[in-house]
């Protein structure tokens, strides 16, 4: 059977953009005309914490591949709004093709997103918006639905007797947290029988966090539940729990998969982890940047999955890739 004439022009013409787009990438990839220069601003460089440290592993596997120079920077914590307002400041100041920035404060941060954006330094935001939105393009997790899935392994399988549950958030404006809070008070609420006890702003360290839990779980000893909506609120929580031998009755769901999480979990402290992809966000973060500085049109918003991991399904292939990625050094 032959094919008419116009759909064998139209096979031809599909098969010919695709070649062309692929060509159009490995050229940047090999023949960049010039080094391109690319400012990262996590919201912390501390090697504790596994999530920007992954974050920072995809960045610099995609900076191999596209042969571009990376100036990684960012403050000790995740709070330190000032400090990483100066890291913006200090990679500015070099004169970078792109800065990545990963805004620790919604509001806080706006000004100094507006600030690269006026310098004609192509922004790619990751992981969190900022008000004022001046990016390219924005690469993170939808939030929400992460939070949801989260409310739903928290409360899931209680016996419809009263159920009272807590979030814990940062204390900073970080509008990634509101909207995984947000998430996670609309799963509360298709619950009759589930009672929310508020949200909670803590701040500081993981040890900081791990005192401020102490007292809450003092001061609300009925409580059976928290969703822990940051990696370090997490990790303090459940330090919290476990120090207080109350792990039996009282489930958390935490956020990231840091090494020590993954421990905790083996152990039945943390129900389940809502894991994001990290090393993906990273990797991805630079590929866009580098499209963009080069003149190529990119999509203003790229949406990254998450996964939600339990003990039950934690040792499948998929998840333990996704726990342990392997990065080719």
């Amino acid at each position: 059977m032959h094919l008419k004439k116009p759909v064998v022009w139209a096979v031809l013409l599909v098969i010919t953009l695709g070649f062309v787009a692929v060509i159009g990438m490995e050229m940047l990839r090999i023949t960049n005309p010039k080094k391109l220069e690319i400012a990262i601003v996590l919201k912390t460089n501390n090697i504790r914490s596994d999530y920007w440290q992954m974050v920072r592993s995809g960045a610099e596997e995609a900076a191999k591949e596209y042969a571009v120079n990376l100036d990684i920077r960012g403050p000790l914590s995740e709070s330190d709004t000032a400090g990483q307002i100066r890291s913006v400041d200090e990679a500015l100041a070099k004169k970078p093709d792109a800065i990545i920035l990963a805004a620790a404060d919604y509001d806080g941060l706006s000004s100094a997103a507006e600030k690269i954006a006026r310098s004609g330094t192509k922004l790619i935001l990751i992981d969190s918006p900022v008000r004022s939105h001046p990016e390219a393009s924005l690469i993170m997790t939808d939030n929400t639905e992460a939070g949801r899935q989260a409310g739903m392994i928290l409360v899931k399988g209680h016996n419809g007797s009263p159920f009272r549950v807590m979030t814990l958030s940062s204390s900073k404006e970080s509008l990634t947290e509101k909207e995984r809070q947000d998430g996670c008070t609309a799963a509360f609420a298709s619950f009759p029988s589930v009672a929310y006890a508020g949200n909670f702003e803590l701040e500081g360290t993981e040890d900081a966090v791990y005192i401020q839990v102490k007292n809450l779980l003092t001061m609300y000893p009925d409580i059976q539940g928290i969703a822990a909506l940051n990696e370090t609120a997490t990790l303090g929580a459940a330090r919290a729990v476990k120090e207080m031998k109350v792990g039996d009755r009282i489930r958390i769901v935490g956020f990231d998969s840091s090494i020590y999480q993954i421990k905790l979990m083996e152990e039945g402290i943390l129900k389940a982890e809502i894991v994001q992809k990290p090393f993906n966000i990273g990797y991805v973060a630079v590929e866009t940047a580098v499209q963009a500085s080069s003149g190529i049109k990119v999509d203003p918003k790229i949406n990254i999955e998450s996964r939600a991991i339990t003990r039950e399904n934690m040792y499948t292939q998929e998840n333990q890739e996704l726990l342990f990625p392997m990065v080719e050094k």
